[in-house]
């Protein structure tokens, strides 16, 4: 396994909470995987819900209803078990060039079939005559590249047609083996690395027009509220005008009835004191005293008869 396909590979095997290898992973609705443990966390912090996805915040239902990859589970297995032996190997790999001390080695020449510390590996990397020379992570036996039809070979090189390593000898003894190599292995990574890094930068623009929208939509708000604020001040002003206005109408209104009423109480009263002025008229001695005999009376004979008769 390459170093950058293992790191790939170790990336998407990769919880988005704990950021470590998935440990029990669960697929949540949303398609996306989070282990058991980070799971629990998530809901003994939020307990009332709803539950939210890391990767794409989408909600989902209670615990009983993710359930356990399985698939997943076992790549995650197999893939533990490969790192544990690559690092068995490469714990005490030793640079073969520093005899005298013993330092850690940082690559292996499959070519030279050495393996060389930092310092050493500097020819391989910096002198022309070492370009064909492929170097991988440090291997503690080289015998397991070892050729098994040839001894003295190491396998460098990829058949695709029967799928296994193969060495130099190998692809001279047979012209049906159809070889990846070297080349091809440096494209796909230098392919591999192009992808990501556009993938990197696809998500930075990407979250960067999710900040623009939602500064946009915040400016919009602010730019609301203050519109909204006069209007609302206009309308309780009217309100309580038109309050006023009902309240003046309903004491016109009342003190309006009671005029009426008394109106009608002193018209009652002045009609009752008419009639009984003219009951008595009409029921007075006066009425059968005898005119006067010649001309007209005066208002002073008028008097002096009342008085007469009254007295």
């Amino acid at each position: 396994m390459e170093d950058t396909e293992k790191f790939n590979l170790e990336e998407m095997l990769m919880c988005p909470v704990c950021q470590d290898t998935f440990k029990d992973p669960r697929q949540l609705s949303c398609g996306h995987t989070i282990c058991m443990v980070c799971l629990e966390n998530m809901m003994d912090h939020s307990s009332d819900g709803p539950f939210r996805c890391p990767d794409c915040r989408e909600s989902f239902g209670p615990i009983v209803e993710v359930q356990k990859s399985y698939a997943l589970a076992n790549i995650v297995e197999h893939f533990r078990v490969i790192k544990r032996r690559r690092e068995e190997q490469t714990k005490n790999v030793y640079c073969d060039c520093c005899p005298e001390e013993k330092t850690l080695a940082f690559k292996t020449c499959l070519k030279c079939e050495v393996s060389l510390c930092k310092e050493h590996v500097k020819d391989h990397l910096e002198l022309p005559v070492f370009t064909g020379h492929p170097l991988v992570s440090p291997l503690g036996d080289l015998l397991e590249r070892k050729c098994p039809h040839h001894e003295d070979k190491v396998l460098r090189y990829y058949c695709n047609a029967s799928m296994r390593y193969i060495c130099n000898v190998c692809t001279l003894e047979s012209k049906q083996h159809n070889l990846a190599t070297e080349a091809s292995s440096v494209l796909r990574r230098q392919l591999t690395e192009h992808m990501d890094q556009h993938f990197e930068m696809l998500k930075a623009q990407m979250a960067e027009s999710r900040d623009n929208l939602q500064k946009e939509i915040l400016r919009q708000k602010q730019r609301v509220i203050p519109a909204a604020s006069p209007l609302n001040s206009v309308t309780v002003v009217l309100l309580f005008l038109w309050f006023i206005v009902l309240y003046y109408a309903y004491n016109y209104s009342v003190e309006n009835q009671m005029l009426t009423e008394a109106l009608e109480k002193q018209q009652n009263r002045v009609h009752h004191v008419y009639s009984t002025i003219a009951e008595l008229l009409v029921g007075h001695p006066m009425k059968r005293h005898k005119p006067l005999e010649t001309g007209e009376a005066t208002g002073d004979d008028l008097i002096e008869n009342w008085n007469g008769n009254v007295s």
